[in-house]
C-alpha cells in the first residue's frame, strides 16, 4: 500500500512534466491517475481483510472466547453471568481478628474446601484483620486488588469508607460483598451485598431478658439497681442493637427506670469498652446491681472483667453475642454473664461463602442483603445451639 502511494505521487509528477512539454492531453493524464487511485483502494482493501483473518484462520466473529495468540481468554461475563474459572482468589478483610471474626472465617473456608470438591475448582484464602485501622485497612484492600482478588469479603472499622471501598473494587472488577457491618453511602444504603445479623431484633431480644431479669427480681424500685448500655454509636449496624434493647425496656418497665440508664460507648474493642464502662461505674458508687447489656462480645468481655474486680457480685451481664461464652463457661469463667444472644458468626461466614460460589459458578443473583437470627442461650443450655469451629473441616488458612 505504502509503495503505491509514493508510485502515484511519481507518476502525477512525471504526467505533470509532460503536459507542461504539450506531450500528452489534460484528459489523457486524469484517465492515468485514475485508474492508479482504483487500483491503489484495491490494494488497500485486500491488507485490511488479511490483517483482520485470525492467525488461526478463523473468521467466526460470534465466538465466545477471545483469540490471544494460540491461547483462548474466556471473557469477563457470558450471557450477562461471570464466566467460570479454574481458580479464585478470594480475600477475607476484617477490621479486628478476633475470635468471633476468626469463627467467621473458619465457616468460610469450610465452604470454600466442600466447593472447590463438588464443583472442581481450586482457590487461594486470605484471613486478614487491620487492627481497627481504616488506612490499614484500605491498604489490605489495595493488596488483594494487586494480587488479583476474585472477590473481597470485608467489614470495615469505620463505615465512613464504604463508598471509597466500593469504588476501588468497582473499578479493578472485584466482586465486593459485606458482612456484619454493611458497606453504606450517606444516606445509610448499602451499596454492595450484605450477610449479617437482624441487629434490631437481637437487640430487642438481649433488652428483653434484663427487663424481665430486672422485674422479676424486683429491682425495679430498687435504688442500688442500675441500667448500664455499652453503646458503639459509630457503627451504624450497632446502634439498632441498643435500639432494640431500650426499646424492650420502655416495653416492659416503661419509664420506672429512666433515670437510672446509662451508657458507655466505645469502638469496638474490649480495651476501649473497659476505659468508658468503668468511668461510668466509678461515677455511680451506689449502683452495686448492674444489669449490663452491650453491642458486642467485646464488652462483654470488659463488663466481666469490671464485676469481678470490682466484686459486683449481683449483677449480671446479658451479652450480645455468644461465641466467647462459649470457651469461657465451660472453665467456670464469666459467672455474672447470665444470657447471651447467640448468632453465629460461622453462619454468617458459610452464608457469604455460599453466596459468592454460587455467584461466581452458577450465576446465582446475589440477594442485597440477608440477616441469620438469633436466640438466648445460657451456660446450660448453649451447646444446643452452638456451632463449634473445632467441629468445622477447612484447609488452613492461618
Amino acid at each position: 500500500y505504502t509503495r503505491g502511494v509514493s508510485g502515484l505521487i511519481f507518476i502525477i509528477k512525471l504526467t505533470e512534466q509532460t503536459y507542461m512539454k504539450g506531450e500528452v492531453s489534460m484528459k489523457k493524464i486524469l484517465a492515468i491517475i485514475l485508474a492508479l487511485v482504483m487500483v491503489l483502494s484495491l490494494c488497500a482493501c485486500g491488507q485490511t481483510a488479511a490483517n483482520n483473518t485470525p492467525a488461526n484462520g478463523n473468521t467466526n466473529t460470534n465466538s465466545n472466547n477471545v483469540s490471544t495468540g494460540n491461547q483462548t481468554e474466556k471473557p469477563a461475563e457470558t450471557n450477562g453471568k461471570p464466566a467460570r474459572k479454574d481458580h479464585y482468589v478470594i480475600y477475607d478483610i476484617v477490621k479486628i481478628d478476633g475470635t468471633y471474626f476468626l469463627n467467621e472465617a473458619k465457616g468460610m473456608a469450610s465452604v470454600f474446601k466442600a466447593k472447590s470438591e463438588e464443583y472442581g475448582f481450586t482457590y487461594d484464602f486470605h484471613y486478614i484483620g487491620t487492627d481497627n485501622d481504616p488506612e490499614k485497612h484500605m491498604t489490605a484492600i489495595e493488596n488483594a486488588i494487586a494480587d488479583k482478588a476474585d472477590v473481597i469479603i470485608t467489614c470495615v472499622p469505620d463505615q465512613t469508607m464504604s463508598v471509597a471501598v466500593k469504588e476501588r473494587c468497582d473499578e479493578a472488577g472485584v466482586l465486593l460483598i459485606a458482612v456484619d457491618d454493611g458497606l453504606i453511602d450517606e444516606n445509610g444504603n448499602k451499596i454492595a451485598p450484605w450477610r449479617g445479623i437482624a441487629a434490631y431484633d437481637i437487640g430487642y431480644a438481649a433488652g428483653e431478658w434484663g427487663a424481665k431479669y430486672i422485674l422479676e427480681n424486683n429491682l425495679v424500685d430498687d435504688p442500688a439497681c442500675g441500667i448500664l448500655l455499652q453503646t458503639m454509636d459509630t457503627v451504624s449496624s450497632c446502634v439498632p442493637r441498643t435500639e432494640g434493647e431500650l426499646a424492650a425496656i420502655k416495653d416492659i418497665l416503661g419509664d420506672k427506670m429512666n433515670d437510672r440508664i446509662w451508657r458507655a460507648d466505645y469502638q469496638s474493642t474490649s480495651e476501649l469498652a473497659y476505659e468508658s464502662s468503668s468511668a461510668v461505674m466509678a461515677a455511680h458508687p451506689e449502683i452495686t446491681k448492674w444489669v449490663i447489656m452491650n453491642a458486642s462480645e467485646n464488652g462483654t468481655e470488659a463488663a466481666s472483667a469490671l464485676v469481678e474486680e470490682l466484686g459486683l457480685k449481683d449483677s449480671v451481664i446479658v451479652s450480645l453475642g455468644a461465641d466467647q461464652c462459649a470457651l469461657q463457661w465451660p472453665v467456670g469463667n464469666y459467672q455474672q454473664v447470665k444470657a447471651a444472644t447467640y448468632f453465629s458468626g460461622i453462619k454468617i461466614g458459610m452464608k457469604a461463602a455460599e453466596d459468592v460460589i454460587e455467584y461466581l459458578w452458577n450465576g446465582t443473583e446475589l440477594e442485597l442483603e440477608y440477616a441469620v437470627p438469633a436466640i438466648i442461650v445460657n451456660s446450660e443450655n448453649y451447646k444446643e445451639h452452638y456451632i463449634n469451629p473445632e467441629d468445622l473441616v477447612y484447609d488452613n488458612f492461618l
